[in-house]
């Protein structure tokens, strides 16, 4: 590990990082720490969101369960179980990540975990690629739903080592450049896809990209493992795991006026942020996408991070969370807009425009999530005093997970009614999001107090 920390330490260096690790006033060894810590977040990226991108719900996951005829019923599945029901524990499992003295390395157990799971996904579905889908169908969703327990633990501990070895004011750009990575190597995904798959490739290419997903959790699992955490008070000196404690500090969080506004926001922000998978189901049914246009989406859903990331992580340290959640609802409110003119118009346009007119979508969403989460999970981190972060950011994930869940109505609301009325609720969701912005607090760099000082140390 020790020869690759000068590796990590350099890219930080590269992104300008050092200047503002000296104006802190930190010793050479606090300064190397950060700077390497801050390089092993950024080239987790290469690999992490790089996974999660190519197995993006909205898109490959879609396409694959289209793949074998299931209903949109079931495809609207995914997401409340990969973001919702597995985030139901999140608060227990927050209680009790805060009384271990490290916390990256269950990120890596989880990464390892999640890299198993598709590995073997993919195998499977290239062995049984000619047998019934039902078998396939079945199998997938085991793995996804072993896949969201693990990415439950793995966004506590990213979060609360992000705020442990990284300073408030660089967390914006750590997150941001750590999607920059990604997004560049699972847009040149995109572009091979693109140019060498035909587009009238079979399930044993889905299985292939899963592989390769799994491969990409591992490695990012192994590299987010080098990072080097302050001294923690030892586990004993803080709160119990008892449920009677749990429940306490959870009445606490719900009690600020703050966080209540915030997840108000949040939860309206959900249908937007998480609802690609029906403008999916929309292109491969209505408009008879081909894997081909997999790979343009795929491009364009690279290219929104890999832009939303560098501009988000930015405007997220200079001029605070708020605006970007604000900046961001508004731009999401492009999807459903674009998604209703091609319902009523789809006649009036070439395959060509239509094909535009999906990779335009793919990227309002892409570019609005992206901003979302850097400013959301930023919010969060702000709140939460010290002891209490993994609970805070635990909390959050399950009120988060209660409308995510919900989302299933969108695939009942399709096969029952069409598409015209998902795409109406969420665009009114996203509109009632953005009026509502107004009531949370604004936020000032300058008069924030510092973080905590054990984060440095």
């Amino acid at each position: 590990m020790n020869l690759i920390q000068p590796l990590f330490a350099r890219v930080a260096r590269l992104l300008k990082v050092e200047a503002e690790a000296k104006e802190k006033r930190l010793s050479e060894t606090q300064r190397a720490n950060l700077l390497s810590n801050f390089g092993a977040i950024v080239l987790n990226g290469l690999f992490f969101p790089t996974a999660g991108k190519i197995l993006g719900a909205g898109l490959l996951l879609t396409w694959f369960l289209d793949e074998l005829k299931a209903s949109a019923f079931v495809i609207g599945l995914v997401i409340p179980i990969q973001y919702g029901a597995a985030l139901l524990a999140q608060p227990w499992i927050g209680q009790w990540l805060s009384t271990k003295p490290r916390r990256a390395r269950y990120y890596r157990v989880q990464a390892i975990a999640r890299a198993v799971l598709w590995c073997g996904l993919g195998v499977a579905a290239w062995l049984a690629a000619d047998t019934t889908p039902a078998f396939l169908i079945a199998l997938f969703f085991i793995v996804v739903v072993g896949d969201a327990v693990a990415a439950g633990l793995g966004n506590i501990a990213f979060s609360d080592t992000l705020a442990r070895t990284i300073p408030k004011q660089l967390r914006g750009r750590a997150r941001g450049w750590r999607g920059v990575c990604g997004a560049a190597v699972a847009g040149t995904a995109g572009v091979l896809i693109t140019l060498f798959v035909s587009g009238e490739s079979g399930i044993r290419m889905f299985a292939l990209l899963f592989a390769v997903a799994g491969i990409c959790y591992g490695i990012g699992g192994l590299t987010f493992g080098t990072i080097r955490e302050p001294p923690q008070d030892p586990p004993s000196t803080i709160n119990g795991a008892s449920a009677a404690s749990l429940t306490s500090r959870m009445r606490r969080i719900l009690r600020d006026k703050v966080f209540r506004r915030f997840y108000a926001v949040e939860a309206l922000l959900i249908p937007a942020t998480q609802g690609l998978v029906f403008f999916s189901i929309f292109g491969r049914r209505e408009f008879h996408l081909d894997m081909k246009a997999l790979g343009l989406l795929l491009v364009s859903d690279a290219a929104a991070p890999f832009i939303g990331n560098y501009v988000w992580g930015k405007l997220s340290d200079r001029r605070g969370n708020r605006l970007v959640i604000g900046a961001a609802a508004i731009i999401a409110l492009a999807a459903p807009a674009m998604a209703i003119l091609l319902h009523f118009s789809a006649q009036d346009f070439t395959h060509g425009t239509v094909l535009a007119f999906f990779a335009a979508i793919v990227f309002a969403v892409g570019f609005a999530s992206v901003g979302v989460d850097i400013a959301t999970k930023n919010f969060v981190l702000d709140l939460a005093a010290d002891p209490e972060r993994p609970v805070y950011i635990g909390t959050n994930d399950t009120l988060v997970a209660l409308p995510t869940m919900l989302l299933v109505a969108g695939g009942f609301a399709i096969d029952r009614a069409g598409y015209l009325p998902v795409f109406i609720a969420i665009a009114c969701c996203t509109g009632a999001a953005v009026a509502l912005m107004g009531r949370l607090p604004r936020e000032s760099r300058e008069n924030r107090p510092p973080v905590a000082g054990a984060t440095l140390q």
